[in-house]
């Protein structure tokens, strides 16, 4: 009987999913009856409250009941059983054989894109177990501090000097304390060479705590005298060669150190360190202050081993009652101290001031991100492949239904396919990985005390990630074909309603070359930074000056001696280079009340007209005239801002140093870049003092620059045979001050590279299988007389359109990335991103998509159409 109206939907819902996949074809019928023959004797209401009478008796009807489990064993509804799979995956491989082109691209473009997220994996397994071979490491706690005061509130991964003597004095459940202070940086000076390593002030409980090994010394000892000095194996080896360097001097800056012990080369910890010094060496350098020691909590740390038999509880107790104390030195400040284990030391969202290599989870997740996004486009690839080629699987489907397969089970093919191409894939991306993550980890502070070698717990991430990925790139593809109509497959009908995708395919598409070129026009933007930061002018000149390191030599003498040789044109002192680094801040006070920070150069005779800079007011020869009453000194238009000179009627050119000096300004300077351009420009004094300079500047003028240097070493060696002597040109030294520009540059290129590569690829699938769908169509044209050129354009034509919208997004996305945020945060000095470096990345991408796609359809448009008329 034909149906007025449809009874409750709910009710017929309820029954189906209560049913299963029990057949329910004659009660649904008999229960249609009844409604409808309801529905016209007694209405629609008293017929809904039938409908879901009887709905609800079938429910707990034993009739239901025994059609659900016969389903259960009917073969016709037959699971995924291990037999199954056996014959899913024989499928897949038939599949991956018959289709070796479409196979090598989704597999190439899989183990491209999958090679910078396994870098990212590889690095962050690496990073979350730091530390976890340590023997204690359950017992050992880093004690942090949250401040906060009226400007800001941060929590801080170091903590006040006292801690750790404070802990270990007054709570016997600490067992050992370990305080360290970074900045153990000194130049040794060995065999005439200058080298420097970076390390940390530390004491003798530093190697009982921590699990670090001796090769050579008493572990006990090493660190016990004030003059003792602990070396890497590394650092060992290259001061000392084949030597033994236990009980040998090394002379440096900071004074005479004994050489205590050799520890093997720290790996897999938040630490980084080539040498260890006593603090004791540190206190007696500083001048240990007791009345800060509550007060001064940067740049010191302290790590405290529990007793075995003691909890995390009562260390939180203890610190509660600490903060107390430390917050009664420190009043208008909010002080809460807290630990955390050793283990979760890195990675850590926010922390201020982290010991060694501060591995933050912010970055770590930026760098996933961007692998993702590389990966994202081959996973594309697979799915625009997958459904071009659903004409020729759609029978296959078609047929598999018609015998019975459900949904599930076509979509488990499809997905099996693809995570076991995925699986195959990721061998390949190995093969890449282990050059790219070599390179990578030599850019990175830190990257050589990372352990990335395969071990469980990388292999087991790399396969759960693989399957993740095949997952991905499956899912869309599966979806698709399990909801294609078996009558309209059969028929190679499927392009119809729901089904047709052909929009989603070119939003696919349109998403691979945009990204491409936002990578493109990445590389070009850091080019340009690099290329305009070593040519522009930082306000001083820097051609033809060589720089000379002179330390322990009789500055004097050299400086006489060197300014002979008829090549040096003009001779002058810094303590620091210029367009390189600043040392620090120092506070200056005018008025006996207004206190800023400048940076401090020492300057040499006639450095500023030597480097030829800008004077606003003033002038330069009249430092030499300094007295003990007054220092003469030169600033930039930045110090005079911030003093603000101007706005007050009292002189205040005079201003005091920490130390008591007074000084006076003689001389106003154009501001100029005297640190790189990444850098702002703060406030400037220099100061006359050769004593205090650590470089001579030498401008030269030769015709054989090698014979000048190789003089100049001469005259050298007869001041001081003992000091080797090194020179380099200022320009070469300004060039190396911006590596983080070549280290971005690298960066972009190899993702712009991979995801060229992968787009491309995706791009000759799909011209490849457009041109095999219409190889009939392009010979009937070429026998109609259609040229080369109107073939390839119309095979071409739909593509460039794509790639032009794709660049159309790109281009203003590209702009407000690195032009307002990236390049504002990178080089607060650059030029931004320029439209000549736009235009030539959009070009470069069109030239690289149409070599693609040329290379593709020449061999349609070329051949013989009597022979492809033949084409099935």
């Amino acid at each position: 009987m034909k149906r007025s109206s449809n009874p409750p939907i709910l009710a017929e819902k309820l029954l189906k999913w209560h049913a299963g996949k029990a057949d329910l074809e004659d009660i649904q019928g008999d229960l249609d009856e009844v409604y409808g023959l309801t529905l016209e004797q007694s209405g629609k209401l008293k017929a809904g409250i039938k409908y879901w009478y009887q709905v609800l008796s079938l429910l707990f009807s034993y009739g239901l009941k025994k059609r659900k489990s016969k389903a259960a064993y009917s073969p016709f509804y037959h699971k995924n059983s291990t037999a199954m799979f056996k014959n899913y995956f024989k499928i897949a491989i038939r599949n991956f054989s018959k289709h070796k082109l479409f196979t090598s691209l989704n597999m190439l473009g899989l183990a491209l894109g999958m090679s910078i997220c396994l870098l990212a994996l590889s690095i962050s397994v690496a990073i979350y177990q730091s530390d976890s071979w340590q023997e204690n490491k359950e017992r050992i706690f880093q004690i942090n501090t949250y401040v906060a005061d009226q400007e800001d509130s941060r929590t801080f991964a170091s903590t006040f000097y006292a801690m750790g003597e404070y802990l270990e004095d007054q709570y016997p459940f600490v067992e050992k304390a370990v305080t360290i202070r970074p900045g153990f940086s000194p130049e040794i000076n060995h065999h005439g060479n200058k080298m420097k390593f970076q390390g940390y002030f530390t004491e003798q409980s530093f190697l009982d705590v921590f699990s670090f090994k001796l090769i050579k010394g008493d572990q006990k000892t090493a660190l016990a005298s004030p003059s003792s000095i602990v070396l890497t194996q590394e650092v060992a080896e290259t001061l000392f060669r084949d030597e033994d360097p236990i009980g040998k001097s090394l002379e440096t800056d900071y004074g005479v150190f004994n050489v205590t012990g050799v520890m093997e080369n720290p790996k897999q910890t938040h630490f980084y360190f080539q040498i260890l010094g006593s603090i004791d060496n540190h206190s007696q350098m500083t001048a240990r202050n007791a009345a800060n020691e509550w007060i001064d909590f940067k740049w010191n740390y302290a790590y405290v081993l529990l007793d075995e038999e003691q909890s995390e509880d009562n260390l939180e107790q203890a610190l509660n009652q600490v903060s107390t104390h430390a917050a009664s030195f420190n009043p208008e400040r909010e002080i809460e101290l807290e630990y955390i284990n050793l283990e979760g030391v890195v990675p850590r969202w926010n922390i201020s001031q982290a010991l060694g290599i501060g591995w933050d989870e912010p970055s770590m997740l930026f760098f996933l991100t961007i692998g993702l996004l590389v990966l994202l486009p081959a996973v594309f690839n697979y799915t625009n492949m997958s459904i071009a080629r659903a004409l020729k699987r759609a029978k296959e489907i078609g047929i598999r239904k018609v015998v019975g397969a459900e949904k599930h089970q076509i979509k488990a093919q499809f997905l099996i396919e693809t995570i076991l191409l995925s699986v195959i894939a990721l061998t390949g991306s190995l093969l890449i990985l282990y050059p790219m993550k070599q390179e990578f980890l030599g850019m990175i502070i830190g990257g050589d005390m990372l352990d990335t070698n395969p071990n469980l717990a990388q292999i087991l991430t790399f396969l759960i990630f693989s399957i993740l990925v095949g997952l991905m790139a499956g899912l869309f593809p599966a979806q698709y074909f399990s909801k294609l109509n078996p009558i309209q497959t059969m028929k190679g009908e499927i392009k119809n309603g729901k089904n047709n995708v052909s929009g989603f395919k070119k939003g696919l598409f349109v998403f691979q070359f945009f990204l491409s070129l936002v990578f493109v026009i990445g590389i070009a933007a850091m080019a340009r930074q690099h290329t305009y930061a070593l040519n522009t002018n930082h306000g001083f000149q820097s051609e033809n000056i060589l720089s000379i390191p002179f330390e322990r030599i009789e500055k004097q003498v050299a400086i006489h001696e060197l300014g002979n040789h008829p090549d040096v044109k003009a001779i002058t002192t810094a303590s620091s280079l210029p367009g390189v680094s600043l040392n620090g801040f120092i506070d200056v006070t005018s008025n006996d009340q207004d206190t800023i920070q400048a940076n401090v150069v020492f300057i040499g005779d006639q450095f500023i007209e030597n480097l030829n800079m800008e004077l606003k007011w003033g002038e330069s020869e009249s430092l030499q005239r300094s007295n003990q009453n007054e220092e003469l000194v030169l600033v930039n238009e930045q110090f005079i801002e911030a003093m603000k000179v101007f706005n007050i009627q009292k002189d205040t050119l005079r201003f005091t140093l920490p130390d008591g000096t007074n000084c006076r300004i003689v001389g106003i300077l154009k501001d100029f870049n005297y640190e790189p351009l990444n850098e702002l420009i703060n406030p400037l004094m220099m100061r006359y003092s050769v004593a205090n300079s650590h470089f001579a500047l030498l401008t030269v003028s030769s015709s054989n620059i090698k014979r000048t240097i190789s003089e100049l070493e001469a005259i050298w060696q007869g001041i001081d045979q003992e000091i080797n002597f090194h020179a380099s040109f200022l320009d070469d030294d300004i060039e190396d001050a911006y590596w983080f520009l070549r280290v971005q540059m690298k960066f972009f290129g190899v993702l712009s590279t991979l995801a060229i590569t992968i787009s491309c690829l995706g791009l000759l699938g799909m011209v490849t299988y457009t041109t095999e769908n219409r190889t009939k169509e392009i010979a009937v044209r070429k026998i109609m007389g259609a040229t080369n050129y109107s073939l390839y354009y119309l095979l071409t034509k739909d593509f460039l359109k794509l790639i032009m919208i794709s660049a159309l997004i790109a281009i203003p996305v590209s702009y407000i990335f690195y032009d307002k945020v990236l390049l504002y945060f990178l080089i607060r000095y650059g030029t931004g991103l320029g439209i000549l470096e736009i235009l030539g990345s959009v070009l470069f991408l069109f030239l690289v998509g149409l070599t693609s796609i040329y290379w593709q359809a020449s061999k349609v448009t070329k051949a013989n159409p009597a022979t492809k008329l033949r084409y099935e």
